[in-house]
């Protein structure tokens, strides 16, 4: 069992901002790390923007793709490891 003193471990707090929104962020995480994905979101959004060509996409609607586009990466990138896993188990 965790001592509350272990519990409370340091938190890093950042203030990030999407699309225009500010959000506190707290976590175990570095504040460059945060920053790299805000990064990571701020692309995927500039992408999704540009394919849309004029089209205006609420920030929900902006939200919900990319999303999607992080959870399909996701998968793959599960379904890719559990193959490479299976492949190693098999080649001991």
């Amino acid at each position: 069992m965790l001592t509350q003193k272990a519990e409370q471990e340091i938190l890093n707090r950042v203030t990030i901002n999407i699309m225009g929104d500010e959000y506190n962020v707290m976590g175990r995480e570095s504040p460059e790390y945060i920053t790299q994905l805000v990064q990571s979101i701020e692309l995927k959004i500039e992408s999704i923007q540009q394919a849309h060509g004029d089209a205006k996409l609420s920030k929900t609607q902006l939200a919900i793709l990319v999303a999607l586009q992080f959870a399909d990466e996701m998968v793959k990138l599960r379904i890719e490891h559990e193959n490479l896993e299976r492949l190693i188990q098999e080649a001991k």
